[in-house]
């Protein structure tokens, strides 16, 4: 009974705000048709961790599909700007006027650079070493012929996920403005936060070097104690929390 009352709730917030998921839905199909005019030279990117390694397609409708994929994840990381205006204009209505105007003009913006930074890494840094451990773990009695639509997907779900954990400031401060989390906590708790995140980068992208698994959790690391630090300040300027709001039937 009470997990039916929850989904009934859900689903009457998600009905009240169908037209900014709409929204975001066609944002997203626009910025993908636009990106489909560069999804060759994008795709050539998205290959170069490969080295000289090629991509096939098994039937003929998988080369169109391989660019439409392209397309969707240039059309998410090209609309993110708007996509993350419109999921703040969604619980606008529990934060004061001044509140709402700093995360438009200060935390949207950090939340982009953020992104951005995260998929400049995960390319740069995360990406190299990952295929060429996971194509050489497969070598041996078998040889490596590599789908170009699957490869496109593991990129684009590989690329965006590293960019998302990027944003743990943001989701961080978030909680703490909601009474979840608190500075002092987090504090306490820090050792278990930077194993959990070797942990969910070892997950990500699988080597066995050591060296490059503490490599990668460094900028992440900092980005946590960047989160408790900025709570911290937040709590001692006294900076009003969100609004408790109740849900009437």
């Amino acid at each position: 009974m009470w997990e039916s009352e929850n989904i009934v709730k859900a689903v009457r917030w998600l009905g009240k705000f169908r037209s900014r998921i709409i929204a975001g839905v066609l944002v997203v199909i626009v910025a993908a048709t636009a990106v489909y005019a560069v999804s060759d030279p994008l795709l050539k990117l998205l290959c170069q961790p490969l080295q000289d390694q090629p991509l096939f397609f098994m039937t003929p409708v998988d080369g169109v599909m391989t660019k439409l994929k392209v397309a969707m994840f240039g059309g998410i990381v090209a609309s993110f700007p708007v996509l993350a205006c419109l999921i703040v204009s969604m619980f606008a209505p529990l934060l004061g006027r001044g509140i709402r105007l700093k995360i438009y003009f200060l935390a949207i913006p950090f939340a982009v650079v953020l992104f951005a930074g995260g998929l400049a890494f995960a390319y740069k840094f995360i990406l190299p070493n990952t295929v060429d451990f996971l194509i050489k773990s497969g070598q041996g009695v078998l040889r490596p012929m590599i789908a170009g639509s699957a490869y496109v997907s593991f990129m684009a779900f590989f690329l965006i996920s590293v960019a998302l954990v990027f944003e743990l400031p943001i989701v961080m401060v978030a909680l703490s403005r909601i009474g979840l989390v608190h500075s002092k906590i987090l504090m306490r708790k820090r050792k278990f936060a930077i194993l959990g995140i070797a942990i969910i980068l070892a997950i990500l992208s699988p080597t066995p070097d050591a060296f490059s698994l503490v490599a990668e959790s460094i900028p992440v690391a900092a980005l946590y104690e960047i989160s408790i630090w900025t709570i911290y300040l937040l709590e001692r300027k006294g900076m009003p929390r969100m609004k408790r709001v109740t849900t009437h039937d």
